[in-house]
C-alpha cells in the first residue's frame, strides 16, 4: 500500500506517521504502508486499486477525485456544485446542528454530537482519515475514528464511548432485555433444529437457528421445535432472520443482520420482550447499533469463513480487541459493558486467542457441525471457554 501526499501539503506526512505508529502500538502491521509524494495535486492510496482524495483547504481542490473532504459549513456555491455521492462534509452546520455527512449507496450517513473544527484541526483529522484508510478501515470507520481522535491526546487510540460521535440511525429507539454475560458461553449457529436437539443436552446454553432458505417447506415447524427445545432445556435459543415467526411462537430471542433493520418492526420485538442480537462489522455499525440497546452485539467476521457470503473483510484479532474495548465502555441497562459475540471462522485452534480479546462469547459453526465427533468437539470448546473465564477472573482478582 502506498499513500502519496502532494507536495502542497507534505506536512501531513508527519501527522500520518504519528497515527500509524500509534496503530502499530495497538498491534496493527504497518510495514506494508509506504509514504511518498504524489505526482498529482490530490492524495492517492495505491494498492490493488487507486483511491484519489482531495480536500477543500488544498490550494486546488480536485472535484473529480474519488472522494472530496469539505471542512466547515457548506456554502450555497459549494452545495450547488458538489457531487454529493463523492463529497464528505466535515463540520457542516445546518439548522443549528453540526454534523459530518456523506453518501453511502442510497443512504446519507451522518455523525452527530460533533463540533465545528478549527482550521488548525483539519490536518490532524485528515491524517487520521488517511492512516485509517491505509490500514484498510472502510471510510465510515475512518471518519468515526478521526472524530474520536480529536477528543483524546495525540498518544491515545480512542477507546472510550464518551469520545466517539454518534451515527444517525433511521430506526426508532427500542430497548431490549439485557443478558447476563455469563449466560452466553459457547454459541453454536446451526441450520437445522436437529442440531439443537443434539447440542442442548451437551450443556450448550445459547444457540442460534439460522436457516438460509426462506422457502424451506418445514421452516415454521423447525422454528416452533427450536423454541420448544429451548424451553425444555432452559436455553437461550435465538432465531435468525425470521422475526415474525419468532414473535408468533414466543421465541426467546432473534438475531438480525444490518440489512434486516430496514424491514424489521423493532417495536414489535421489544413489546413482545424478545432478546435481540445484532451483527456488526466495524466502528460505525457498532456505534449505530448500540443506540437500539440490543441484548448483545455480534462482532465479525473475525477470520475467513465459507458459511456465509460476507460484504466486509475479515476483522482479525487486533480490530476485535479494539471493538471490545469500546463495548466495555458502553452503557448497558444499569451497568456498563455490552455483551459481545465474536463470530467467523472460530474453532478450537484459535478460540483461546479470540477469547483473550475480552469478548463475552464465541459463535461457532463448522467447528461443531463438521466435527468427526460432535460431543468431543463441543466439550473441547466448552473447556477452552471455561479456562479463559477462569483466567480472566484470576487476573481481575489480582488487579482488584
Amino acid at each position: 500500500m502506498k499513500l502519496l501526499i502532494p507536495s502542497q501539503c507534505i506536512e501531513l506526512t508527519g501527522d500520518v506517521q504519528r497515527v500509524l505508529l500509534l496503530a502499530e502500538q495497538q498491534g496493527f502491521a504497518i510495514g506494508h504502508i509506504e509514504l511518498g509524494v504524489s505526482p498529482t495535486p490530490d492524495l492517492q492510496l495505491v494498492g490493488d486499486t487507486t483511491l484519489r482524495l482531495s480536500c477543500n483547504w488544498f490550494p486546488h481542490v480536485q472535484p473529480d477525485a474519488d472522494r472530496v473532504l469539505h471542512y466547515g459549513a457548506v456554502t450555497d456555491d459549494c452545495a450547488s456544485t458538489a457531487m454529493h455521492d463523492r463529497w464528505i462534509f466535515i463540520g457542516d452546520e445546518h439548522q443549528g446542528y453540526v454534523t459530518d455527512h456523506w453518501q453511502h449507496s442510497d443512504e446519507v450517513r451522518s455523525l452527530l454530537q460533533v463540533t465545528p473544527l478549527e482550521p488548525r484541526d483539519y490536518g490532524r483529522h485528515l491524517a487520521w482519515v488517511l492512516a485509517c484508510l491505509s490500514l484498510d478501515f472502510p471510510i465510515e470507520d475512518a471518519l468515526v475514528l478521526s472524530r474520536a481522535a480529536l477528543n483524546v491526546s495525540r498518544e491515545t487510540w480512542p477507546s472510550d464511548y464518551r469520545h466517539f460521535p454518534q451515527p444517525r440511525t433511521q430506526a426508532e429507539f427500542s430497548a431490549f432485555p439485557t443478558l447476563k454475560s455469563a449466560s452466553l458461553g459457547v454459541y453454536p449457529v446451526v441450520d437445522d433444529v436437529r442440531w439443537i436437539a443434539q447440542l442442548l443436552p451437551l450443556g450448550i446454553s445459547t444457540i442460534q437457528l439460522r436457516i438460509k432458505d426462506p422457502h424451506q417447506a418445514d421452516l415454521e415447524q423447525q422454528v416452533m421445535e427450536a423454541i420448544r427445545l429451548g424451553r425444555e432445556f432452559g436455553a437461550q435459543v435465538f432465531i435468525n432472520d425470521y422475526w415474525q415467526l419468532a414473535v408468533k411462537h414466543g421465541a426467546y430471542g432473534v438475531h438480525l443482520g444490518q440489512e434486516d433493520l430496514q424491514t424489521v418492526d423493532l417495536k414489535m420485538l421489544s413489546d413482545n420482550n424478545l432478546r435481540l442480537g445484532l451483527s456488526t462489522h466495524g466502528y460505525f455499525e457498532l456505534l449505530r447499533i448500540h443506540q437500539l440497546a440490543p441484548s448483545y452485539i455480534a462482532l465479525g467476521h473475525i477470520f475467513p469463513t465459507t458459511t456465509k457470503q460476507m460484504p466486509s473483510k475479515p476483522q482479525g484479532l487486533v480490530r476485535l480487541a479494539l471493538y471490545q474495548r469500546l463495548l466495555d465502555s458502553m452503557p448497558y441497562g444499569d451497568t456498563t459493558g455490552v455483551p459481545s459475540v465474536a463470530i467467523g471462522g472460530i474453532d478450537a485452534l484459535n478460540a483461546e486467542h479470540v477469547l483473550a480479546c475480552g469478548v463475552t462469547s464465541i459463535a461457532v459453526v463448522r467447528a461443531i457441525t463438521e466435527a468427526k465427533d460432535v460431543a468431543v468437539a463441543t466439550h473441547r470448546l466448552q473447556q477452552i471457554f471455561a479456562l479463559s473465564q477462569a483466567s480472566t477472573k484470576e487476573r481481575n482478582h489480582v488487579v482488584g
